[in-house]
């Protein structure tokens, strides 16, 4: 039996649920209002933030709010979620955000690939500001055209200037720190520094995401976010010439910090440490610690986690610090819907426990295993949901008391998995096994020196392989599903490896070239052998409606499917499984 197409996907069973609700601090509550901040305090005491295009004003302690418009031509900006609000000493009220109306990029995102010009990608950097307390907005004000990650602080040094730490793509294909500072309280602005330490290439490499303070003697440090596990600092005397770039002691995530000035003097940051259970992980955003410095950011406290989520692929990121009265904190996140208020006082006052992941269960005799290679295997902090999760969480939304596990590993061949498949499958005693490797087998390494010359394993052996793997799970007593590899599309890393024959670099699918003899060896196997097979590309141009040129969508690096390609792959492969049970 050989299926390929499917008229009617299932996708209701595989849709994205809502995240669960975050931990918060005993000491803490939730704010009586679900907006995000920054909020500043206006000149009667009301509360002030901006929405995508709004003022919002609460005169209650946010159990209320009055919106009123923020543009003139409400068509021309929309505020990104991501963004920066001070009110000056003198009263003037200043954002900073990016204009997502603006936001354009290359077709299928193509970051760093040749051909693709850096400046094609446009995510404008504005200023606007207020005279009235936020009553009325004058007209925006365009800082830098380029494509900007996130903006999330400005502040005002001791003698008026206005600091704002922007980035910008550069042509390196990261990101880098760019600063702007403006002596008229945000009417007109120099551009600074730009500080890159040289590290990546993808979308939220380099030296981002800045966070600012200044200190007692007037100089001004910068924390920024990077990829080595630690945040950096660099210093500044005027807010334009920046030195000093290095890595501080600080262990982080890849996530923004962000530092504030309190009214006692202190400071503080906020920020994704690495999770107290898993002090190694550099990407998690489960947990969100503060800390406190009286040396002007020399040194800091012991870090308080003040927010929590340990659900799949939970988060509680990208936060911001108000301090609505002395030592009362408002604190709400972009990412993970943290809306909380805590009196720091209280921090002491119990914690929120060290999180215990459940210990693994051992699998169930007759559960459904798919094993293949990475395109199988769970990927923590890229996808959420990988196709076996989702085809449990479907199989079980319909009544069935089996189990899906994985048994997917990065970089296996059928070579590999044949080594594995006893230890890792069979001693289960599985009742279905989905077999999908290919991609790995299929590699032709010309980037080697000297360049191979042929497959990893030759077509032969693989047809061999899959034949044996199928033999072996039916003589333990399990039916067998092949599922093809997905389709590959270039990424500026594989073009850079890959890109020369038996590949084409030209053409879009030409990384996929060689990877369609090895589907098709095993299409054959399955029609041979009489056995159900899902044949992933059709079913992926099927769903994108026949349009193969938006495959990009359902990758995350042009090889690996994205939440959305396992989302498709799983409602697919739903009906296969369900007609093998039956």
């Amino acid at each position: 039996m050989r299926v390929s197409l499917f008229l009617a996907f299932v996708f209701f069973a595989f849709q994205s649920g809502l995240a669960s609700e975050p931990l918060l601090h005993p000491a803490a509550s939730r704010l009586p209002c679900d907006h995000q901040g920054p909020f500043v305090t206006a000149g009667d005491g009301s509360i002030l933030c901006l929405e995508a295009k709004e003022t919002l004003r609460s005169r209650d302690e946010g159990r209320t709010w009055t919106a009123s418009p923020l543009f003139k031509a409400p068509e021309k900006y929309t505020v990104s979620n991501e963004r920066a609000l001070l009110r000056t000493r003198e009263g003037v009220i200043v954002g900073a955000f990016m204009n997502l109306v603006e936001r354009r990029s290359p077709k299928g995102w193509h970051w760093g690939e040749k051909g693709v010009d850096w400046r094609e990608f446009v995510l404008p950097t504005f200023t606007i500001r207020s005279t009235d307390d936020g009553k009325t907005w004058e007209d925006p004000v365009k800082l830098s055209d380029p494509w900007c990650g996130c903006i999330h602080s400005m502040i005002q040094l001791a003698n008026g200037r206005l600091v704002l730490a922007g980035q910008e793509i550069i042509p390196e294909w990261r990101h880098a720190t760019v600063m702007f500072v403006s002596d008229d309280l945000g009417k007109t602005w120099q551009r600074g520094s730009v500080l890159d330490y040289g590290v990546g290439t993808h979308d939220h490499a380099g030296s981002i995401e800045g966070s600012l303070l200044e200190r007692a003697d007037e100089s001004v440090l910068l924390l920024l976010r990077t990829e080595s596990g630690f945040l950096w600092e660099a210093t500044s005397r005027d807010g334009l010439k920046w030195e000093g770039l290095r890595q501080t002691a600080i262990p982080s995530v890849t996530c923004c910090p962000q530092l504030s000035r309190l009214a006692d003097g202190r400071a503080a940051l906020l920020w994704n440490a690495p999770p107290r259970h898993e002090p190694k992980n550099g990407t998690s955003r489960a947990e969100l610690s503060l800390a406190f410095s009286d040396d002007d950011g020399t040194t800091w406290s012991k870090p308080v986690v003040v927010a929590a989520n340990y659900g799949g692929g939970g988060r509680v990121s990208y936060p911001y610090l108000y301090e609505r009265r002395p030592g009362e904190f408002w604190i709400t996140t972009m990412q993970g819907g943290v809306r909380m208020k805590v009196d720091r006082a209280n921090l002491s006052k119990g914690e929120i426990p060290v999180h215990v992941p459940p210990a693994a269960l051992p699998p169930n005799p007759g559960g459904i295993w798919l094993f293949g290679d990475s395109t199988t295997a769970h990927r923590p902090g890229a996808v959420k949901r990988v196709t076996s999760v989702r085809l449990d969480e479907a199989l079980q939304s319909i009544g069935s008391s089996l189990s899906v596990y994985n048994a997917g590993v990065g970089g296996n061949t059928t070579r590999d998995g044949l080594k594995r498949f006893e230890r890792d499958v069979l001693v289960h005693r599985p009742r279905i096994v989905v077999i999908s490797f290919g991609i790995n087998d299929a590699a032709v390494d010309v980037w080697k020196d000297p360049p191979a010359k042929g497959s990893r394993v030759p077509a032969g052996e693989y047809r061999e392989n899959l034949a044996t793997l199928a033999e072996l799970a039916g003589k333990a007593g399990a039916k067998v599903v092949f599922m093809t590899p997905n389709p590959l599309r270039w990424s500026s890393k594989t073009r850079d490896l890959y890109g020369k024959p038996p590949y084409d670099p030209e053409r879009d699918d030409g990384f996929d070239l060689v990877l369609e003899s090895y589907r098709e060896a095993m299409r054959e196997m399955a029609g041979e052998r009489n056995l159900p097979l899902l044949d992933v590309p059709p079913v992926w141009e099927a769903a994108l409606a026949g349009k193969p040129g938006q495959i990009d969508d359902l990758l995350l690096d042009g090889m690996h499917p994205n939440d959305r390609g396992h989302e498709i792959t799983a409602a697919a492969l739903l009906p296969v499984v369900r007609g093998v049970l039956r």
